[in-house]
């Protein structure tokens, strides 16, 4: 296990240095000039040269990259162009938001689609299910920005503003600032509308993936057998129906964190949330190259650690996998010897009794 994990975490790095070498690229092959965007129109060739020079744009694009990974190594993530701020601090500043909205969002989708699949596999063919698979084939075909759309024409507009349209206000402890509010039922009212808009087309597929799996689970020998000894339905679903499902089901939510990344960019700027997906649109716009980077290298750590841990829960889900058999195999090798012992003296014991003069009476 321990190997396997080693290799895992070795793997994150070339990874990672691949994505942030191919946003550099794309970046910079971008028609434009950041000098523009910091000098303004008036400014004369020479004033670019030096803007440049400061900045390192006038180096290939190869070296560029090579001075920010060296720079990344020491711990700088760079400064951003247009304000000069350090880039890592602003996506301190801006990474609770987002991370909060994945979490909620996810878990809006599992409350949804747990008992949505697990009432469409025990009811197949039924009313019940036919209504599971329907809403989950409209969620699936609704996009985020117009479920947001609709929820502030309801919610905000039509309901006299019960909900808060736009901004943010931070749960207590996470406000790094002195210029942002904190309060967590602000916190709850400002999350409520964003976390149901990204979490509702993650729930349709979980739904649709989560009720397949339990049809071909409920089916399986042990199932019934657990059945067969008398055991109550509630246990057979959730201790042996309902953990086997969730195999496949946790593959497919790992995958989902990359759609909830890119869906948090358009849910964010509709709801004007300060989080990374602004903060990276912006950057985009403004082509703040050492923003762009933060932006791409936070993305993909986040992608590829995710994916770790859902790897490992597969050791919870299934202790009994492949790691678990060369442990029985060798268990298994080193009792051989002693049965093969056992059975040796027993047939000399058989040999030696038959062998022995029976006694006169």
């Amino acid at each position: 296990m321990r190997t396997y994990i080693l290799k895992r975490v070795l793997q994150i790095v070339p990874t990672v240095l691949m994505i942030t070498f191919v946003v550099f690229v794309m970046m910079r092959s971008v028609p434009g000039d950041p000098v523009v965007s910091v000098l303004g129109d008036a400014y004369t060739e020479e004033d670019a040269i030096k803007a440049r020079e400061t900045y390192g744009l006038d180096k290939p694009v190869v070296v560029q990259y090579f001075i920010w990974l060296g720079k990344l190594v020491q711990g700088d993530w760079g400064a951003s162009i247009l304000t000069g701020r350090p880039v890592l601090q602003d996506v301190l500043i801006r990474l609770p938001v987002t991370l909060e909205l994945i979490v909620l969002s996810m878990a809006v989708a599992l409350v949804i689609a747990v008992p949505a699949a697990i009432i469409g596999a025990l009811r197949q063919n039924t009313w019940a299910d036919y209504i599971a698979t329907t809403a989950a084939m409209i969620g699936v075909s609704i996009p985020e920005f117009f479920i947001g759309v609709l929820l502030l024409l309801g919610f905000s507009i039509g309901l006299g503003g019960l909900l808060p349209s736009s901004g943010w206000v931070y749960l207590p402890g996470t406000c790094s600032s002195i210029v942002c509010s904190a309060s967590l039922w602000g916190n709850t009212q400002h999350v409520l509308m964003p976390a149901f808009a990204l979490g509702v087309g993650r729930a349709a597929i979980l739904t649709r993936l989560l009720r397949a799996s339990m049809l071909e689970v409920i089916r399986t020998e042990y199932v019934t057998t657990a059945r067969a000894k008398g055991l109550s339905e509630r246990p057979v679903v959730f201790k042996h129906a309902l953990k086997n499902a969730l195999i496949p089901t946790v593959t497919v939510m790992g995958l989902q964190v990359g759609f909830l990344i890119g869906g948090a960019i358009v849910v964010e700027t509709l709801f004007a949330m300060p989080g990374l997906g602004t903060f990276g649109i912006d950057a985009i716009i403004a082509r703040d190259y050492q923003q762009v980077q933060g932006f791409a290298l936070i993305t993909a750590l986040a992608f590829v650690v995710i994916n770790l841990l859902v790897d490992l829960t597969y050791t919870f889900l299934d202790p009994g996998g492949p790691s678990a058999r060369p442990r029985c195999r060798s268990a298994s090798r080193s009792r051989r010897p002693a049965s093969a012992r056992s059975r040796r003296s027993g047939r000399r014991s058989a040999a030696s009794a038959r062998a022995r003069p029976r006694s006169s009476g």
